[in-house]
């Protein structure tokens, strides 16, 4: 297998794939930095453009942007406090306030550092044991995923930051508004009020872009605070070897998160970035410092969030099965080149799968140098007026939400979330926890629904299973463990 990797390497490499790919690989990169706009829109676009070549620069070039995509979520995270990308809310959390300091050149430095380490591990996971990993998760049953979810739902306490009750009815208000739509299974229409805009639900990015974007220019308005000084007189990327080697831990367990939620289908980097902040917060000897701008926090969100595209990669490769909305695309672009991906394509065509391990070594090493160059350049945005630059942010706040599904309902959507932000932000609501319910209150619905079903109306299918019962213990850990704390401490 070396060999052909080796051989897929030196094939990308020439001066005709090179381009093809770094070009992509800018392209994913001014998508992902701009709010509203996602990495499955990239692939999209570009798809058309691989019919004329061969499958394995096609799919080399898709990879390429898909990883480009997500990496470049966090500068607007950093430095607007608006998620480029949905997997980028947890950056928001620490990165924000760093930019706020001054320690913008830092707080980017380490998002690199953190997307290219998880996105490496997540590659070594892949190509190390992909088959062995698959087979696992495709014997998860609806028991074990509704476990798993409900553990992540768990972590609202810690995410709360010691407002448990403000972190839980923000969760409450998040899980809410995702009933919205037709349900689950039965396709019952909750809370439509005779809309037929609203039986789809809410998607996502309108949600978000509301959430940290618009409401974020609704603050600005009201606030009279000159343009920031930023120091871009900082050694190097602003990050030291002590740093890495000190976070170490948090990054490996961190990128261990994001493979194994990108491989749950239908959870993705949005949940693992978010996941995985919440357990280095729990973990971490300095929890208070969470929410005031530590690089423990960007460490664990940007690893996590890369290594979810390695999770999603896992069972398309090997099982054909979609892990997210871009690998769903990413099935559509092997059938185009007369491709089947899953078990035979080990053996049939091993040359496909080394080339998108080879374009996703490449896209991380351009993407690594590229953010490594750009540091003290994007860092200047800061310094516009704020007369000038939220108008310009909500050009494209309105474009990303529209984009979504060319459907003017959804910037009505945003809007809507944006002025509730607002309401939610002067009640001393956090927004974490609100996301982590919109985003996996469907999930957790789905499954647990499909598992009584399974089980004739059973509650023990969620005790029986092994590994439901060990993230349901995790779970009441996650509940028990902070108030023993408290008392404790009293």
């Amino acid at each position: 297998m070396l060999d052909i990797f080796l051989g897929s390497l030196t094939e990308l490499l020439e001066p005709y794939a090179l381009l093809l790919i770094l070009g992509s690989g800018i392209v994913g990169l001014i998508v992902g930095t701009l709010p509203g706009l996602n990495a499955a829109m990239a692939v999209a676009i570009i798809l058309p453009l691989t019919y004329g070549m061969s499958p394995e620069v096609g799919l080399a070039v898709l990879v390429a942007v898909y990883i480009a995509g997500l990496s470049g979520g966090m500068v607007s995270a950093v430095l607007l406090n608006m998620p480029g990308t949905p997997s980028s809310v947890a950056t928001t959390f620490e990165g924000y306030p760093m930019a706020m300091r001054g320690e913008a050149v830092k707080a980017l430095g380490t998002c690199a550092l953190a997307s290219f380490f998880g996105g490496i591990l997540s590659l070594g996971i892949l190509i190390a044991f992909a088959p062995l990993i698959s087979k696992f998760a495709i014997r998860l049953t609806p028991a074990d995923y509704f476990s798993i979810s409900f553990m992540a739902l768990a972590l609202v306490a810690v995410l709360a930051r010691g407002a448990a009750i403000n972190g839980y009815f923000s969760a409450l208000l998040g899980l809410l508004i995702g009933t919205v739509g037709f349900a689950p299974l039965d396709g019952t229409a909750r809370f439509t009020f005779g809309s037929v805009s609203l039986m789809a639900g809410f998607s996502v990015v309108p949600v978000m872009i509301g959430l940290f974007a618009l409401s974020q220019v609704l603050r600005e308005i009201y606030s009279d605070s000159p343009p920031l000084k930023i120091n871009l007189a900082v050694k190097g990327v602003g990050v030291s070897i002590k740093d890495i080697f000190s976070n170490g831990w948090n990054i490996i367990r961190s990128s261990l998160i994001g493979t194994g939620i990108g491989i749950l289908p239908g959870v993705g980097g949005t949940a693992s970035n978010m996941i995985a902040y919440g357990v280095a917060q729990q973990s971490s000897k300095t929890p208070d410092n969470f929410g005031k701008g530590t690089t423990e926090g960007l460490w664990a969100s940007e690893s996590a969030n890369n290594a979810s595209i390695g999770g999603a990669l896992l069972p398309l490769i090997t099982l054909g099965i979609p892990g997210d909305g871009v690998t769903a695309i990413l099935i559509g672009a092997f059938m185009i080149h007369g491709l089947q991906p899953g078990p035979l394509l080990y053996v049939e065509n091993p040359q496909i799968i080394s080339s998108i391990y080879a374009a996703f070594l490449l896209i991380a090493v351009f993407v690594l140098v590229f953010q490594f160059a750009t540091l003290r350049i994007f860092p200047k945005v800061l310094g516009i007026p704020s007369n000038y630059l939220m108008p310009i942010i909500v050009v494209f706040s309105v474009l990303g939400a529209y984009a979504t599904d060319f459907n003017t309902f959804d910037v009505w959507v945003m809007i809507f979330i944006g002025l509730f932000a607002l309401l939610m932000s002067r009640f001393g609501l956090p927004l974490a926890p609100f996301v982590l319910g919109f985003v996996l209150g469907p999930i957790v619905e789905t499954s647990f629904r499909r598992a009584l079903m399974m089980s004739d109306g059973s509650y023990s299918v969620f005790i029986s299973s092994p590994v439901s019962l060990i993230f349901i213990l995790i779970s009441l850990a996650i509940f028990v463990l902070p108030i023993l704390k408290h008392l404790r401490s009293k």
